[in-house]
């Protein structure tokens, strides 16, 4: 018999990756999407394409509850950088109506979306598993050395929300999602890659000695997904396609590129300079945290991909190599 599936915010990257993933390659789950706008041109492709698709917003309680009803399973996550980047939040800050730093706003909506998503899942009879994408608390792990670490935070306090709730208790699972190998194509000097004098230079605020669990987000966060909904309730793990340092990640794009590149350790302090918005200062808090207590805040609770697999359940995952091969890198080619 097959179980229904429903991806929140079905046409973001997250959730149009769990949705052909399982399409694809999970047969047993009928799947429904939510969107703010079933009439876009994403959405109506996914009706299309044998998605039951119905509006919903992670602002309104009330239409999650009505598109939850009835279903086996839910894959929820929320968008911080998209919160952070409305007239309302990144706009008044910029405009000085409201004093940074502007990730403390975003936190509040994000959190507050999290826990919509939440009050819904709660109502859903027979519901089995509420897979979440989440990440590591930084305030809490770091036991309040780095306080904006805030599109960390926001996660763990919904984590920790939706774990209070009873009809909730030991049906929560969590992806803790890793570095977006989409963020260095699509933003890659907010990460400090950039090209000059001919080649490329990457100043990364991470040490050597870490290895950074990167995510191809389009090719592997279904399987993830996948892996969570087959195993027991209260899983967490971290969602990495694989585990690279920074020099390693940086030789693999300059040989693909056929360029020379600079890659350099820098302090994580070194990028807090001329922002009026705080953002970057969140960044380096992020890097501080991950280079003093790892990316999952040492929480023995977490685990990963390989070991998800020595308990019996498969994490199919791509190469990051692959990714950076499929990707246009148009706005970095040197001569």
């Amino acid at each position: 018999m097959s179980k229904l599936l429903v991806v929140v915010s079905a046409t973001g990257n997250q959730g149009a990756a769990v949705i052909k993933y399982f399409q694809q390659h999970v047969p047993l789950y009928k799947l429904r999407g939510t969107t703010r706008n079933p009439s876009s041109d994403a959405a109506v492709a996914l009706t299309k394409s044998g998605v039951e698709v119905v509006k919903a917003d992670a602002n309104d309680v009330d239409s999650l509850k009505a598109a939850l009803q009835g279903v086996d399973a839910v894959f929820a996550y929320t968008t911080f950088s998209g919160i952070l980047q409305t007239p309302e939040i990144m706009g008044k800050v910029m405009a000085g109506k409201l004093p940074p730093p502007v990730g403390q706003y975003a936190f509040e909506v994000e959190v507050q979306q999290g826990k919509n998503i939440a009050d819904a899942a709660a109502t859903v009879p027979g519901l089995e598993r509420l897979v979440w994408s989440s990440l590591s608390g930084v305030k809490k792990w770091s036991k309040g050395k780095y306080t904006q670490g805030f599109h960390f935070d926001s996660k763990e306090v919904v984590r920790e929300y939706m774990n209070s709730l009873e009809p909730l208790k030991g049906k929560v699972s969590c992806l803790q999602m890793g570095a977006f190998a989409d963020n260095m194509v699509n933003m890659p000097d907010r990460f400090g890659l950039t090209k000059a004098d001919g080649q490329l230079r990457w100043a990364y605020p991470i040490s050597g000695s870490i290895k950074t669990p990167w995510i191809d987000v389009e090719r592997d966060t279904g399987a993830f997904v996948n892996a969570l909904l087959e195993a027991p309730g209260g899983t967490q793990v971290v969602g990495a396609s694989e585990y690279l340092n920074g020099s390693e990640y940086f030789k693999l794009l300059c040989d693909h590129l056929g360029a020379k590149g600079t890659y350099t350790e820098v302090p994580f302090d070194s990028i807090v300079s001329d922002d009026p918005t705080g953002f970057k200062l969140e960044l380096a808090q992020v890097y501080a945290f991950v280079n003093e207590f790892g990316y999952d805040g040492g929480d023995s609770e977490v685990v990963t991909a390989d070991e998800l697999e020595e308990r019996g359940y498969k994490v199919p995952r791509s190469k990051i190599v692959d990714h950076i091969k499929r990707s246009n890198w148009s706005h970095l080619a040197v001569a």
